[in-house]
C-alpha cells in the first residue's frame, strides 16, 4: 500500500478503535491484511512500543517502554536503543518484517536474535552474559 493517506485513514481507525489497549490493536492489526500491516508497523502512524508488543505480546520493563513510546515506529529500521545490562546494550529493529533484538559490548554486535521470543533471549542472554 504507497497511498499515505489511505494508511492514515487505517491507522487514524485502528487506534480509535484500540483505545491505548495494546491487546486490542494486536488483534486488529492482525486482522488486516499483511501488506497494510507491515506498511503501518514500518510507518509515523504508529510508535516503537506498539511495534514492539506486537511482536512479543509483552510488555517490557517501564523506562524500555517508555523509550519506545517516544519513537516513531519507522526509526525500527535503524534500530532503537532499548535497555543495557552492565556493558551490554539492546537494540530492537524490524528486518524484512521480522523483530530483532541485537545486542552490541560498545564496540561490537555479539549476537542477535529474532523472532517472537527474540526479546526474551536477549534479555536471559544479557542477564547470564560472562564479563
Amino acid at each position: 500500500m504507497k497511498d499515505y493517506l489511505k494508511l492514515a485513514e487505517i491507522a487514524d481507525q485502528i487506534l480509535g478503535v484500540a483505545d491505548e489497549d495494546d491487546d486490542k490493536l494486536v488483534v486488529l492489526l492482525d486482522e488486516l491484511d499483511e501488506s497494510v500491516r507491515f506498511d503501518l508497523i514500518n510507518s509515523d502512524f504508529l510508535n516503537a512500543h506498539q511495534v514492539f508488543y506486537y511482536y512479543f505480546r509483552t510488555e517490557p520493563e517501564e523506562i524500555v517502554t517508555d523509550r519506545l513510546m517516544l519513537e516513531p515506529a519507522s526509526s525500527l529500521k535503524n534500530g532503537v536503543f532499548i535497555d543495557e545490562y552492565g556493558i551490554l546494550e539492546l537494540y530492537f529493529t524490524t528486518r524484512n518484517n521480522y523483530p530483532e533484538i541485537y545486542i552490541y559490548d560498545g564496540d561490537q554486535e555479539l549476537k542477535s536474535f529474532v523472532g517472537k521470543d527474540a526479546y526474551r533471549k536477549a534479555v536471559l542472554f544479557s542477564e547470564e552474559y560472562d564479563y
